[in-house]
């Protein structure tokens, strides 16, 4: 009576068990499945935006004997979706020129090139978006404290996202800003910067 009364309750408790098994399975591989057939999409408003770029460009001006000095450009920025297609944020970016050492000139360290803006972020369609802010710009050589100019400042950027997922993203874009200072002679004068980046964000 005990071995049946055993191999009744075996009998019942094996079919749940497959059946969990079998739950727990196919609730994976409908995950896996989700996660390969993710198209890209706009992402809801509400949700916070924030991100990180690093590439290479160049610092330039319009003045007399000024050329172009190549640099190493970083950025970040973060903000708020305030709609599908458009985010706003605060955005940081600088281009940084390492001077050569120069006894005759007394210059030395790095030239940097800033611009920060408030700027708006708009996506055409879920993987390319196009940015544009304005805000304040500056421009200094550590080390040489009566170098520093600062004035108004813009940027525009366009960018693509070959790196699309759900909550993040892999950015490429190029971007270019300017500051409208006063040089040494009172004469008014643009800074500008262009770079070409990459860079990664949570969204």
């Amino acid at each position: 009576m005990r071995a049946l009364a055993w191999l009744l309750f075996v009998l019942l408790l094996a079919p749940r068990s497959a059946g969990a098994q079998e739950t727990d399975d196919d609730k994976e591989l409908a995950r896996l499945l989700e996660e390969e057939a993710y198209v890209a999409e706009l992402r809801q408003p509400g949700r916070l935006v924030v991100g990180f770029d690093f590439g290479i460009g160049f610092i330039d001006a319009t003045c007399g004997g000024c050329y172009p000095r190549g640099g190493l450009s970083l950025d970040g920025f973060a903000g708020v979706q305030v709609a599908r297609r458009l985010a706003l944020l605060a955005d940081v970016w600088t281009v940084n020129h390492l001077v050569a050492r120069d006894d005759q000139a007394r210059e030395s360290g790095i030239a940097i090139h800033a611009v920060q803006t408030a700027a708006a972020r708009v996506w055409i369609v879920p993987r390319l978006w196009v940015q544009a802010g304005g805000g304040l710009g500056w421009f200094n050589i550590t080390g040489d404290h009566d170098g520093f100019l600062f004035g108004p400042a813009a940027m525009i950027a366009v960018g693509g996202e070959p790196g699309h997922k759900r909550c993040n993203g892999i950015d490429l874009s190029l971007r270019i800003g300017g500051t409208r200072v006063r040089d040494d002679a009172g004469d008014h004068m643009l800074l500008y910067s262009a770079t070409a980046v990459v860079g990664y964000h949570w969204n």
